[in-house]
């Protein structure tokens, strides 16, 4: 029988005792919501969950970047997802779409690969007349001898008193004749194309596209919305070089030509493919290259071929230290945390 002077002493035990934090690893751990990715601790796939627990503190805390969320796919395996609240924002998780805004570009050019695939685009370097000979904008602009491969790596100088080729100059009306394109050759927006042979493949089923009010189309340049373990998924598709469950979704040699670097840009840490970003990294002593999809107030999917990684930011608002080139939280603290296995 316990004494009423054991009964005080396991109390203030109690009241007095310091609270347990939790260990750090516990920080970011994904969630089961059966989207189809396997999960583990971030150690178990090479990272150091101290480095990404002072990452999610430091955000928490308001002296990194804000972000809506942050998703960490390693091997082929999702290791660490965060997802922040902000005064007046909507509040994210694992389960609400994010707005990629400009990041649909690059679905774009995943379609376009296919199409080339599948034999209905046979030359890059053909004149996009002979795919639009009733476009009047064309004969307007007096640019009869742009091509797809101009509309792909934003160098067709719509918006410029130029010849196609001269020089990169972001447009989004380039990325609108691409979408109008594939329609004419297949029939289907670009959001139709997508589910059929993209968000299906790869069991994204949660997706909402923007379309423009007056045509009733979905617009290519913007508007694409995902959950954020989805767009991992897309990232994860160009990272094992179109393959997704053992199917050839789209062939490498489209995966590598549009991830490559085709010509410079106005942003002096990027260079672009086709509808891809191509940028680096400090890494030690050297630099570690990557290819992102990217879009307006800091969505970012980064796909990173030499550490089998890929990294999903989302931003509601933009933040100076998630602009390019100060990638904080990729150089700071997800690529220091990255074993070289």
């Amino acid at each position: 029988m316990r004494t009423w002077t054991s009964v005080v002493a396991a109390v203030c035990t109690v009241i007095f005792s310091p609270v347990r934090a939790e260990p750090a690893s516990s920080c970011g751990l994904p969630q089961e919501i059966h989207d189809g990715w396997t999960m583990s601790a971030p150690e178990k796939q090479g990272l150091n969950a101290a480095l990404l627990c002072a990452m999610d503190e430091g955000i928490r805390g308001g002296k990194l970047a804000n972000v809506d969320d942050i998703v960490v796919i390693r091997h082929g395996v999702l290791v660490y997802e965060s997802y922040y609240d902000y005064p007046h924002q909507l509040n994210y998780d694992a389960t609400t779409r994010h707005n990629g805004y400009s990041m649909t570009k690059s679905v774009v050019s995943l379609l376009v690969g296919i199409a080339m695939d599948r034999g209905l685009i046979k030359d890059l370097d053909a004149p996009i007349a002979s795919y639009l000979p009733d476009y009047a904008g064309l004969r307007a602009w007096d640019k009869d001898r742009i091509t797809l491969r101009h509309l792909l790596t934003m160098s067709a100088g719509l918006s410029a008193e130029r010849a196609p080729a001269v020089s990169f100059q972001y447009n989004n009306a380039e990325t609108e004749l691409i979408g109008t394109i594939l329609k004419k050759l297949t029939g289907k927006g670009v959001d139709v194309l997508a589910q059929e042979n993209i968000f299906a493949p790869l069991g994204i089923e949660d997706v909402a596209w923007y379309k423009n009010p007056v045509s009733g189309l979905p617009t290519s340049s913007s508007g694409l919305s995902l959950r954020p373990r989805d767009w991992a998924k897309i990232g994860q598709l160009v990272l094992n070089r179109g393959v997704w469950d053992g199917k050839q979704i789209v062939s490498a040699s489209w995966i590598e030509r549009s991830t490559a670097e085709h010509i410079t840009t106005d942003k002096a840490a990027f260079g672009y493919g086709y509808q891809w970003w191509i940028g680096h990294s400090p890494d030690k002593d050297s630099t570690i290259q990557w290819a992102a999809a990217l879009g307006f107030n800091s969505q970012k999917t980064i796909i990173i071929p030499a550490l089998d990684m890929v990294v999903v930011f989302n931003a509601g608002r933009e933040s100076r230290n998630m602009v390019a080139p100060e990638l904080d939280l990729l150089d700071r603290y997800i690529l220091p945390a990255t074993s070289r296995d």
